[in-house]
């Protein structure tokens, strides 16, 4: 019995020796699984340059003095202390020969990523003792996967508004039309302290919010809230992070401009912004081309983001507008209201209304050569357009959180659109021995009135577990269009001298379409590094088209109905797509893979012919990600993802659209959806002490089932067009682009070169015709800043080749070289001269398109009162009167050379007045942006 006693507990102890093992190994393994800090290094001598080796970094624990972790320098002086616990404590470098230095690390989940540059060890002889509290703040750094630039690491003048600043950070640049790109990728969206500023047009914070008030420039991705189908998924957006400073009281500016005789800008911008609360006001009304058409104002009036834009009249036929020249006279009306909000911890609301109001006259000339299999002929159009679009947006966030858990967003938005455009365009037929055959007067009027409404609402929910989440989704958008509008065309046959009026028509359009969505993600921690997330998503639409064409009588009201130039169509189409993702995430890789069911079935019905087609396709949309981060500096991103979207009502509907009478449009009802394959690889990487900095990256993408075109020319050259499917298309591009800064950085010498391919395939006169063209880029810049004077010099040579299989008569390459220089000198007397030069050269193009010219705009400013807050600006643009847009396109077996009529010469006196409520000089902009 005894035996029995001893022997159970001798068992028993060694359950307790098993259980306290147990438990000391679970604790070990918890405070190993917390995240861990990362300091970093380089030790010199006091001249900077030489290292120091064996030198011994400790971190050592403000709190208690535990020693935390401890190296000794390699023989390149760098020192990596990495799982070090996120903490305050103070790092110590001593080496027996030198002056012990030390840091005070302040840790955060945040700010856990620490790179000390130069630690710069002074001989013991020198009294140079100094603590230093060290956070991140190098000119640029990561935090997470959000590059971060500090703005005032980089020197703005002291008038300097927010674009002024973005121009000055490595990577960024900003396009004549006001695009942003970061790394050579587009911005999508502008942000204010992770707020959308008056909507979707980024320009109202760019060109008004003044630099000094931001902290830091955040560029990072964020999932595609609005994605369309065969959108991408992510978006990559700025966000200004303002300062405390900026965000208490008022300031703003108002201005007036005028050459007291064609020329006007007046604006005002009003804010008022608190730790809690932003209120904007603005108005803007101008009919110069500075204030006209932002970028982010193009797809409000159905203007597309491309150097050649179009606008569509509400028949689905389109007119070209030059964005990047400010082709037309513009007048330009805009106004909104800002408010944000933040009530206690737990809820926001964000509201914006903006009104637009924006009429542009503008004439064009061009010449299009068509290339036929056996032939070649010559069209010269010449057009004036007279476009109106007003519009009314208005736009709700709100936020709230019911738990630290549980958020939830509700985000309505409607847009009031009303467009009115007169189209008068004259086209001249000249066959291949350059003698007019026919020529066609065409004239378009239309009014169109529209409602856009987004509505979505969503639920983000955690979980205790970390990294355990799910979010729930559902969309209702609405949109709808009518139209009402006139035809009238006339035919004049130079061989018989006969006039022929061939169209005087009335055309109504309905349309109206209706999207739902409804989706779910879940993602599930698998381990420390692996998650798993399944995802579904259903998304019903109901597209209708009710088109009716009536032929008019002598007094041009409509009389015959059309049949044949009618018809009411309804897309009906169910999504579901349902998948797997798996996400891997380290300190220095991440990566993802997924696989992707999505099964479309769509029913084409046509009530006037009482006939349906009913389709149903099936698709596998696979999709990776793989990012690499071995440093702050540094990142390479590779991604592939596919995607599928269906064709347009317009390219379905089985209806000829004559409103162009040379080129006759017919939907294709069969369409299938196209199938995509893309691939994105980016690189960018600097250098914090030199200031040097590099990116890069190339894009493709390859289209199956692409919308393509059959076109059957007649023998006056008329064309019939249908939309057909075809495989083959793809376009690709690359960019490169790099700041070498020299001589104490007052110098930056900027290289950088863009390429682009592309290849359509299309079928003229039941001919397969591959078009493929090529372009490539070369840029050379050089920037000098000093306190007083700024000044930079480049250009960059343009050159396309476009290729042909139908006819190699088309295999034209074209040219165009442009050469800027530009100057900022800040004198003494509170004044500031400021000039630009830009050259243009064109070559190659069709006989009275190659026009060189020489673009000079220059400003001079005054500035008054002891805040410099007073500014009195003389404004001359174009001073030798030069100014033309001159452009070539490239489309399937048609060149065309457009010149189009814009503003040239004029000159400004401008009054602005910068306030604020701390009487001090108000930092926002002048000069040329």
């Amino acid at each position: 019995m005894l035996i029995l006693v001893n022997s159970f507990a001798e068992y028993m102890r060694q359950i307790q020796l098993l259980l306290l093992l147990n438990f000391f190994l679970l604790l070990n393994f918890q405070v190993f699984a917390q995240d861990k800090m990362l300091v970093q290094g380089t030790v010199n001598d006091s001249t900077g340059t030489v290292p120091v080796k064996n030198a011994i970094v400790m971190a050592v624990r403000l709190r208690d003095s535990v020693l935390l972790g401890f190296q000794r320098t390699d023989a390149q002086g760098k020192f990596d202390l990495q799982n070090i616990p996120i903490d305050t404590f103070t790092l110590f470098v001593n080496h027996p020969n030198f002056e012990e230095r030390s840091y005070y690390i302040i840790g955060s989940s945040e700010n856990k990523e620490i790179i000390i540059p130069s630690v710069v060890l002074y001989g013991k002889f020198q009294e140079a003792q100094e603590v230093i509290i060290y956070a991140n703040k190098e000119p640029i750094y990561y935090k997470g996967d959000t590059l971060v630039y500090v703005a005032d690491s980089f020197q703005v003048a002291e008038n300097a508004v927010v674009e002024d600043l973005l121009k000055k950070l490595p990577g960024i640049e900003i396009g004549k039309d006001g695009k942003i790109t970061s790394q050579g990728k587009e911005i999508s969206k502008v942000l204010v302290d992770g707020d959308e500023f008056f909507g979707s047009d980024p320009t109202i914070a760019t060109k008004n919010l003044g630099a000094k008030g931001v902290q830091t420039v955040q560029v990072y991705e964020k999932k595609n809230e609005d994605a369309q189908e065969g959108d991408d998924e992510t978006i990559q957006v700025l966000d200004l992070k303002l300062k405390d400073d900026a965000k208490k009281g008022y300031f703003g500016r108002t201005s007036i401009a005028g050459d007291f005789q064609n020329f006007y800008e007046g604006e005002l911008l009003l804010n008022k912004f608190t730790n809690r609360q932003k209120i904007s006001v603005f108005i803007l009304g101008s009919n110069t081309p500075r204030s006209s058409f932002g970028y982010g104002d193009l797809n409000k009036f159905g203007l597309d983001n491309e150097s050649r834009n179009s606008f569509d009249n509400g028949f689905g036929d389109t007119y070209e507008y030059d964005q990047n020249n400010n082709t037309g006279i513009p007048k330009t009306l805009k106004a909104g209201v800002y408010y944000s909000e933040k009530f206690g911890k737990t809820t926001s609301v964000n509201f914006n209304y903006s009104f637009y109001n924006t009429e542009i006259d503008s004439y064009s000339a061009s010449r299009s050569q068509y290339f036929l299999a056996d032939t070649t002929y010559y069209t010269d159009d010449s057009t004036r357009n007279q476009t109106f679009n007003q519009e009314h947006a208005f736009n709700l966030r709100f936020e709230t959180n019911f738990d630290s858990l549980t958020k939830l967003t509700i985000r309505p938005r409607l847009s009031l659109k009303k467009a009115d455009l007169d189209n008068n365009d004259f086209t001249q037929f000249v066959n291949s021995n350059n003698q007019p055959t026919r020529s066609t007067s065409i004239f378009n009027g239309n009014t169109s009135n529209g409602i856009t409404s987004n509505n979505e609402i969503k639920l983000d929910r955690k979980f205790m577990k970390p990294k355990r989440e799910l979010e729930l989704k559902y969309q209702y958008n609405l949109n709808t269009n009518s139209s009402d509008g006139d035809l009238r065309s006339q035919n004049i046959y130079y061989d018989t001298l006969q006039f022929n009026d061939t169209i005087n028509q009335t055309k109504i359009i309905d349309y109206d379409s209706k999207t739902q969505k409804a989706s779910i993600e879940y993602y599930e921690p698998l381990n420390k590094f692996f998650r798993l997330s399944p995802q579904y998503r259903y998304e019903y639409d109901v597209d209708n088209q009710n088109k009716e064409t009536y032929n008019n009588d002598a007094s041009g009201n409509p009389q015959t109905f059309v049949q044949s130039l009618s018809n009411k169509f309804e897309n009906t189409t169910h999504r579901n797509i349902g998948g797997l993702k798996l996400l891997f995430e380290s300190r220095k890789y991440s990566a993802s893979a997924g696989m992707f069911v999505r099964n479309v079935q769509i029913d084409n019905v046509n009530f006037l012919l009482d006939k349906t087609i009913n389709q149903n396709v099936t698709n596998f949309l696979p999709e990776a990600r793989f990012a690499y981060k071995p440093s702050q500096a540094t990142r390479f991103q590779v991604r592939y993802n596919t995607s599928s979207s269906q064709p347009s009502i317009n390219a379905l509907q089985p209806v000829a659209d004559n409103t162009n009478p040379n080129y006759i449009r017919t939907g294709n009802p069969n369409l299938l959806p196209n199938y995509a394959h893309t691939v994105n690889v980016n690189f960018n990487t600097w250098n914090a002490l030199s200031g040097r900095y590099l990116y890069s990256g190339t894009y493709l993408s390859l289209t199956n089932n692409a919308f393509g075109n059959s076109v059957v020319f007649d023998s006056e050259g008329r064309q019939f067009s249908q939309t057909v499917n075809v495989d083959g298309n793809y376009n690709g591009s690359l960019w490169f682009g790099m700041g070498i800064p020299f001589y104490k950085k007052m110098f930056t010498f900027s290289p950088s070169l863009n390429g682009n391919t592309y290849r359509s395939v299309n079928y003229i006169n039941t001919q397969q015709n591959i078009t493929d063209n090529y372009s490539i880029t070369p840029s050379l810049n050089l920037e000098f800043e000093s306190d007083s004077l700024e000044f930079e010099i480049g250009g960059n040579f343009s050159y396309n080749l476009p290729k042909s299989s139908l006819n190699t008569g088309s295999n034209q390459p074209y040219y165009t070289t442009e050469l800027n220089a530009g100057v900022s000198w800040t004198l003494p007397g509170k004044y500031k001269l400021e000039s630009e030069v830009i050259y243009t050269i064109n070559s190659k193009r069709t006989t009275g398109y190659n026009i060189n010219y020489l673009i000079w705009n220059a400003a001079i400013h005054k500035y008054f009162l002891k805040t410099s807050n007073l500014q009195l600006s003389l404004l001359l643009n174009d001073i030798l009167n030069q100014n033309i847009s001159n452009q070539r396109q490239i489309q399937q077996n048609v060149i065309t050379d457009n010149r189009t009529q814009i503003i040239s010469r004029y000159f400004l006196l401008k009054l602005t007045y910068r306030f604020n409520n701390n009487k001090t000089k108000e930092e926002d902009g002048g000069g040329w942006h």
